[in-house]
């Protein structure tokens, strides 16, 4: 799933001019998105759990996420890039259009959600008891 996520996010990155990397912005992206995705369920689990994390142990957490998702998308996809374009360079032009559509699918509803949770279900700490 995150192989083809690679090869479309690259694919749009590379018809911007002023993209001088676009397999390492692809990587850097997706990272993000996977960071939306798993803080967006600790946002939901906080709300119906009530637990409250220590304000500096959330910048802990993020980093050591951040650090952990690059660690493993390193060699699963920024590596093996060549691989990867290979594989989805010579689909059928219909699997080609449900992929791009897909692909924006996840990059559009991971934001979204994670927006609309992070506004409507995290308690500011300064109303925290």
């Amino acid at each position: 799933m995150f192989e083809e996520l690679y090869y479309w996010m690259t694919t749009r990155l590379a018809k911007i001019k002023s993209n001088d990397n676009p397999p390492f912005n692809a990587y850097f992206l997706i990272m993000i998105l996977q960071i939306f995705n798993i803080v967006t369920l600790f946002v939901i689990v906080n709300y119906y759990t009530k637990v409250h994390l220590p304000k500096n142990s959330s910048i802990y957490i993020g980093l050591s996420l951040a650090l952990i998702l690059a660690v493993i998308n390193y060699p699963t996809l920024y590596k093996r890039r060549k691989e990867i374009f290979e594989k989805f360079e010579n689909m059928e032009l219909k699997r080609k259009k449900k992929g791009l559509i897909y692909f924006w699918l996840y990059v559009c509803l991971s934001t979204i959600i994670f927006l609309v949770a992070g506004a409507n279900l995290v308690t500011p700490y300064y109303l925290q008891k």
